[in-house]
């Protein structure tokens, strides 16, 4: 007996659902809850990491088709605990806002103010 016809044999589950993946893909309704403050957690995420938190400056620009750019300012000597070792805090940053930002279908931008000398 095949993989196929061992599946088409199953009897129905109770809920009526077919069982196995969700072969739903994305959900096509709106975003379900408040929406996130993006300027919000980039700064409490960069005040924990620098030694400095009161030097810690982010603004937030509406760019425009669901685009919104962040910009950190950090005191000089916070920028390399910032971007991290070979980029990695700031990729996780990125990374959590992406994840973030992905329930309102907004693309965000983290991008440093001061670059590192």
């Amino acid at each position: 007996m095949s993989d196929l016809q061992r599946r088409a044999s199953r009897p129905p589950r109770r809920d009526g659902g077919r069982g196995g993946y969700n072969r739903g893909g994305y959900r096509r309704e709106g975003p379900s809850g408040p929406s996130i403050d993006y300027r919000a957690l980039v700064e409490y995420v960069a005040k924990s990491l620098a030694e400095k938190p009161e030097e810690v400056h982010v603004e937030s620009f509406e760019r425009g088709g669901g685009t919104v750019a962040i910009k950190v300012k950090l005191a000089d000597t916070d920028v390399g605990r910032f971007i991290g070792k070979a980029g990695r805090n700031i990729e996780a940053i990125r990374t959590l806002v992406r994840v973030a930002s992905m329930r309102d279908r907004k693309r965000v931008f983290v991008d440093l103010a001061n670059p590192p000398r």
